[in-house]
């Protein structure tokens, strides 16, 4: 259960403004458990598990409506 709590806990850490400001190639450490992460050369953001860089969700957001959605991989 705690790493289900870690993830929620990542998961609302994201913010538009942290979306926003992310490069290309950049890694924020959203916990312990979890990193934002930029792709080098595309516009996909996602959360990763740490430990294991496994992908986790797909970020997708909008900064007209500040709406962001999670997406399960």
């Amino acid at each position: 259960m705690e790493k289900q709590n870690k993830l929620d806990q990542a998961l609302d850490s994201i913010t538009i403004e942290k979306l926003g400001l992310l490069d290309y190639g950049e890694e924020v450490q959203l916990n312990d458990c979890y990193t934002l992460y930029h792709y080098t050369e595309d516009e996909v953001i996602v959360v990763n598990e740490t430990e294991t860089w496994t992908e986790m969700f797909q970020v997708l957001f909008n900064l007209n409506n500040n709406e962001i959605t999670f997406e399960a991989l």
